[in-house]
């Protein structure tokens, strides 16, 4: 009971902090995206960095590390599909050396705990059933059907405890899985829309250029 006990307060702890930082980590995408088109297609770089800065969510942190690689000054020399693949490098690797491990912290540690509080319940009661019938082996005066019923009883109580953490770990596990799935589906989209955007903007300059 020990070890279970110990597991359960490890596993309200991993519930509680992820819960809390995928609520941090969500990003207003409508509302950021919103404000920043303008900037980006007007070519104010700097504002937009600063917008970025000062949002919440992982996405404002993506979008603020991929406009440091603009220039105020736009290079119309500079091919754009060179442009667009920096930006696009930069998204990316951010992403999957930052951003994907933060999401994914501590749910391999959840999963662990979902599948072995069973096993340690289960350990539990066979060492309990083994002293049960340890203790009628030894006893001369024959068996009391309550002690055999309260040992047995006592013995189950560790397979009880260990499912009892066991199926809401499982559950948040799932249920963390798909936000994580979910918050890098929103990362997909953003950086299609970054890229479209910086192609819009790229190309109004273009023309712009021209009729001058």
């Amino acid at each position: 009971m020990i070890p279970i006990g110990l597991c359960s307060i490890y596993t309200i702890g991993i519930i509680i902090e992820r819960l809390i930082h995928y609520w941090s980590a969500k990003t207003n995408f409508k509302k950021l995206t919103k404000k920043l088109e303008s900037l980006i297609i007007g070519n104010k770089v700097s504002e937009a960095k600063l917008l970025c800065g000062e949002s919440k969510g992982f996405i404002a942190v993506l979008f603020k590390l991929s406009l440091q690689e603009l220039n105020q000054s736009l290079d119309l020399n500079n091919p754009m599909e060179n442009e667009l693949n920096a930006i696009r490098r930069i998204f990316d690797e951010e992403l999957q050396t930052s951003i994907i491990p933060d999401l994914e912290k501590h749910l391999n540690a959840l999963d662990a705990l979902a599948r072995g509080t069973p096993l340690l319940g289960l350990l539990g009661t066979v060492i309990g059933m083994i002293k049960v019938f340890f203790t009628i082996g030894t006893n001369q005066s024959g068996v009391n059907p309550e002690i055999l019923a309260q040992g047995i009883g006592l013995a189950l109580v560790t397979t009880a405890a260990g499912l009892i953490v066991a199926i809401p770990s499982f559950f948040m596990h799932r249920y963390f899985i798909g936000r994580v799935d979910q918050l890098l589906e929103e990362a997909h989209k953003a950086k299609v829309w970054l890229l479209g955007q910086l192609a819009k903007r790229r190309l109004i300059s273009m023309v712009a250029k021209n009729e001058r």
